[in-house]
């Protein structure tokens, strides 16, 4: 059983921030629910009080990951989208982390995170931001009569159900695609369906 601590830290030495990358990996290969503290604590040749340090369970450590990684998406596509003024070349640049930084991302991570609801309830709240934040570029694009006049709201919901459904195993399973091509196809379809001028 972990000892009890208070409530998790967020790392801030380099070397808590290069641990937490790696405990990213090794849940994105594995997922969390089969891997024990012993076995990360091994893989990475740390101490388990090391562990401890960043977050005092098992739980609560898939948490902070799962809270990097769509921190980090989230960053990203914000850096991205402030690079460009063209609506088009926006929305690209504001989607694209989403699709990089979920690559890694195995079947078992995806089942895990959607079965654990601390976990489940922080990608519902990373994907509502994405969608609002969606929502806003495509109304500046037909604003600006770069985008076909579609229902802003419409789209940033249709993209919302559909990160959903590519979130769960089982659809996956169903379409015989892996994580990474799900997410680029509904990229390309979003993108093509949306642009006035679609991409060749």
């Amino acid at each position: 059983m972990a000892p009890r601590h208070s409530p998790p830290l967020t790392p801030g030495s380099d070397r808590q921030k290069a641990l937490l990358a790696e405990v990213e990996a090794l849940f994105f290969a594995n997922g969390f629910r089969t891997i024990t503290v012993d076995e990360i604590a091994a893989q990475l040749k740390c101490s388990k009080r090391t562990l401890y340090e960043i977050a005092p369970s098992k739980q609560e450590l898939f948490v902070l990951v799962i809270e990097s990684w769509l921190e980090r998406i989230r960053h990203l596509g914000w850096q991205g989208a402030l690079q460009h003024d063209d609506p088009e070349q926006r929305v690209m640049a504001y989607l694209e982390p989403g699709v990089i930084e979920s690559r890694p991302a195995s079947r078992q991570f995806l089942a895990d995170l959607q079965s654990y609801r601390p976990a489940l309830a922080l990608l519902e709240a990373h994907q509502a931001q994405r969608t609002n934040v969606l929502m806003e570029i495509v109304e500046d694009g037909i604003r600006r009569g770069r985008f076909k006049p579609f229902h802003s709201a419409l789209v940033a919901e249709i993209f919302l159900a559909a990160v959903n459904r590519i979130n769960e195993p089982a659809t996956l399973e169903r379409s015989n695609v892996g994580f990474s091509q799900a997410f680029d196809e509904l990229f390309r379809i979003l993108t093509t369906g949306l642009f006035l001028k679609a991409a060749d």
